[in-house]
């Protein structure tokens, strides 16, 4: 469970065992733990306290009976409040889709029905804070585009990922776009397309990982339903 404490910090009270380092996946675990639960989204956004931030949320949220009797919002009200909400379209700066919010919401939608409470909202902008951070960090230019070798020294030596060059060519394929005389570039929104997606298929394939002595073997046995399930979502 997520929380801001007393103080406006955001904290995340017990992280889960499958997202610990591992010689089969890697340290991706680290990279939220270390950083996006360090940093405070309400002050990036200029609201003067955590509490503004839940203002925004519960008014999207009651404008819609269903979502206020689930106090939850869903994917149409999170693009409202990410390209309406002033201070947050400032940040960021770009238009995000409704396809985008989506999947965004199913990375951390742990009650399973299509919602993003009050705790999975403020994990999100969490994690966008710190992946536009960044992003900004290899986007020398100011361009808002990032190089493909800039992508896979974030993938592999920043967010922590174990993953293969093969890997990372179809990974490059699908999330970049060839731009005549400047390369192989990733834009932002395909860039937390991508690193919603890495984290959330990770992990549920650990959660799945088929353990032999208690250690993770990167290996998993999926039933054809549950991998439907899994990939679908996203």
């Amino acid at each position: 469970m997520a929380y801001y404490n007393q103080q406006g910090s955001y904290n995340q009270q017990q992280y889960q065992q499958w997202q610990q380092p591992s010689q089969c996946y890697g340290s991706y675990g680290n990279y939220y733990q270390n950083s996006v639960f360090s940093v405070q989204a309400w002050q990036a956004f200029q609201f003067q306290s955590p509490s503004d931030l839940h203002v925004v949320f519960t008014d999207v949220m009651n404008r819609n009976p269903v979502n206020a009797s689930r106090n939850a919002i869903q994917a149409e009200d999170l693009t409202n409040v990410l390209n309406n909400t002033p201070s947050i379209r400032n940040y960021f700066k770009i238009n995000w889709s409704r396809e985008l919010c989506s999947i965004m919401i199913a990375m951390l939608d742990r009650s399973m029905d299509g919602f993003m409470q009050w705790e999975e909202f403020t994990e999100l902008l969490q994690c966008l804070v710190s992946w536009f951070n960044v992003f900004r960090q290899h986007d020398a230019n100011g361009s808002g585009f990032i190089e493909a070798s800039e992508l896979i020294k974030v993938i592999k030596s920043l967010f922590g990922y174990q993953i293969s060059p093969h890997c990372l060519e179809t990974i490059l394929k699908r999330y970049s776009r060839v731009i005549p005389d400047r390369g192989c570039l990733i834009a932002f929104d395909d860039f937390v397309s991508l690193s919603v997606r890495l984290r959330a298929y990770t992990d549920a394939f650990r959660k799945r990982d088929a353990l032999q002595n208690g250690q993770e073997t990167g290996r998993a046995t999926f039933e054809y339903d549950d991998f439907l399930r899994c990939v679908m979502c996203l």
